[in-house]
C-alpha cells in the first residue's frame, strides 16, 4: 500500500503537484514523465467535443490545438465567484469544473488501486472562505477524508518549504519572489528571537511593478523586466540582513533574461530559482499531519493563522484555570472548538485576548441578558467557538436548560468578535 503525502499548489495559470518521499526525508516534485516542466500543469480543462472526456495541462492544449476540444481556463477565479461555463449547450458549475481538474490532476500519481492519500494540503495566493468551503466538498466527493485535507497560503507554504529543507528552526532572515503571469509577489520569513516556543514570521505583499510575461519573448521586454525585478528587490531589501532568496513561478524558469536583478540579488546572499516550492512546502506540512508530535514546535505567523491567543476565566474541580478558545499560531479554518458551561450568578462572559508581540490584553464582553433568569448554577450552556475570516471569530452560546426542572428556552445567542 503507498500512502501518499500530497501538496497540490493551486493557481489561476499552472497547478503542480508534491509528495513527502520517506526514503529522502524530503519533498519532491511529481511529474509522470520525469520532466521538470512539466511539474508546471496548466489549470485549464478541455472536453472532447461530441462526448464525456476531458483532458488537463499540456494535453488539453493540445486537444483543442486539433480542433477536438473545448477549453475553459481561470478555474480558481471561477471557483471563488461561484461561475459557471457553457460547453455543447450544457452549464457547469465552477465546483464541477474544479473538481475535474483535481480529480485528473490526482489521478497522476494515484495510479493503481494500492494508493491512498494519508494526508493532502492545498495551497492557495489568497484564501477566500469561498474557494476553501469548495475544495473541502471537493475532497469529499473524491472521499477523501475530512482530516485528511488542509487548505494553506502560499507564504504558510513558503515558511514550511523553508522549515522543511532545513530540517531545523531556520535562523536567518530569507525571501522569496514569485513571478507569474497573474502578479508579482515578495514573502519574507523573519525570526522572532527570545521567544519560547520560538515565532516564525511570514509576511506577503503583492507588488505594483507586476508585468506580462510576453515581454520576455523580446530584447527590450527583457530589459525592462530586469530593471523592475532590479528595483523591487532594491526597495524590498533594502539594507535587511538576508541570507537567501528564492525565486520562483513561471517567470523565473529561464533567468537568463535578469542579469542585472541577480547581481543585486546574490550579493552577500545565496540565491535559488526553481519551481514546485509551493507545492513541496504544502507536502511538508502534510507529511507533518502525520506525525504523533510536529517536527516543527514553533509559532508561525503569517497568512491563514491566528496572531491572538484567545482565552475564558472558567472554574474547573473548585479550581480557577484559563480554558483556551483558540491558540496564536493556529489555522483559522481549523480552529473551532466547543465548551458547556454552568452559570454561577453570571449575565455576562468575558474573553481575554492576547496578541503576539501586544503587551496589552483586550477584553470581549458577551451579554446573556437574552436568556431567562434562573437561580445559580442552573443554568447550562453550550459554547460553540468557530473563526468566519483570519481576524473574526464568532461564538454561538446556546441554552440546554437544567434538566427538567428549568428546561431549555431555545434561545440561542450568536455574536462576531474581530481581532
Amino acid at each position: 500500500m503507498k500512502n501518499w503525502c500530497l501538496g497540490i499548489d493551486l493557481c489561476d495559470d499552472y497547478s503542480q503537484l508534491s509528495y513527502y518521499n520517506r526514503k529522502t526525508s524530503g519533498a519532491e516534485a511529481f511529474s509522470a514523465n520525469q520532466d521538470e516542466q512539466l511539474c508546471l500543469v496548466p489549470t485549464i480543462l478541455c472536453k472532447k467535443k461530441g462526448s464525456d472526456q476531458w483532458f488537463i495541462g499540456q494535453e488539453a492544449y493540445h486537444q483543442a490545438l486539433l480542433g477536438d476540444g473545448i477549453i475553459v481556463d481561470r478555474l480558481v477565479s471561477l471557483a471563488v465567484k461561484s461561475g459557471t461555463a457553457t460547453m455543447e449547450e450544457r452549464k457547469y458549475t465552477a465546483a464541477e469544473l474544479l473538481e475535474c481538474f483535481i480529480g485528473k490532476l490526482l489521478e497522476l500519481i494515484l495510479n493503481d488501486k494500492d494508493s491512498r492519500i494519508m494526508q493532502l494540503v492545498f495551497t492557495v495566493q489568497k484564501l477566500e472562505p469561498v474557494l476553501m468551503d469548495l475544495l473541502v466538498k471537493i475532497a469529499d466527493r473524491l472521499e477523501i477524508p475530512r482530516d485528511a485535507i488542509h487548505i494553506v497560503s502560499h507564504t504558510e507554504a513558503y515558511l514550511y518549504y523553508v522549515m522543511g529543507r532545513g530540517g531545523s528552526a531556520p535562523q536567518h532572515t530569507s525571501c522569496l519572489f514569485d513571478l507569474t503571469e497573474s502578479g508579482f509577489h515578495y514573502y519574507e520569513m523573519r525570526v522572532v528571537r527570545g521567544r519560547t516556543p520560538q515565532i516564525i514570521e511570514g509576511i506577503h505583499e503583492e507588488l505594483e511593478e507586476s508585468f506580462s510575461l510576453d515581454i520576455l519573448e523580446h530584447e527590450s521586454g527583457m530589459k525592462l523586466a530586469d530593471s523592475i525585478v532590479c528595483a523591487c528587490a532594491q526597495r524590498m531589501l533594502g539594507k535587511k540582513v538576508v541570507h537567501s532568496v528564492y525565486l520562483t513561478g513561471k517567470g523565473f524558469q529561464q533567468t537568463d533574461w535578469a542579469p542585472e536583478s541577480l547581481k543585486l540579488l546574490c550579493m552577500g546572499r545565496r540565491v535559488f530559482a526553481g519551481q514546485n516550492l509551493f507545492a513541496q512546502g504544502a507536502a511538508y506540512i502534510a507529511w507533518d499531519h502525520t506525525r504523533p508530535e510536529t517536527a516543527y514546535p514553533y509559532i508561525c505567523l503569517c497568512e491563514g493563522r491566528i496572531s491572538s491567543t484567545i482565552t475564558m476565566e472558567v472554574l474547573h474541580r473548585g479550581k480557577s484555570c484559563q480554558l483556551v478558545v483558540a491558540a496564536a499560531g493556529s489555522n483559522w479554518y481549523e480552529a473551532r472548538a466547543d465548551a458547556e458551561l454552568i452559570v454561577d450568578q453570571e449575565d455576562q462572559i468575558h474573553f481575554q485576548v492576547q496578541t503576539i508581540g501586544s503587551p496589552e490584553e483586550k477584553i470581549w464582553t458577551l451579554s446573556l441578558d437574552l436568556f431567562p433568569k434562573r437561580p445559580p448554577r442552573t443554568t447550562r450552556l453550550e459554547l460553540i467557538f468557530a473563526f468566519v475570516e483570519e481576524n473574526s471569530m464568532m461564538v454561538r452560546v446556546i441554552d440546554k436548560g437544567f434538566g427538567e426542572l428549568f428546561p431549555s428556552c431555545g434561545q440561542e445567542i450568536k455574536q462576531f468578535f474581530a481581532l
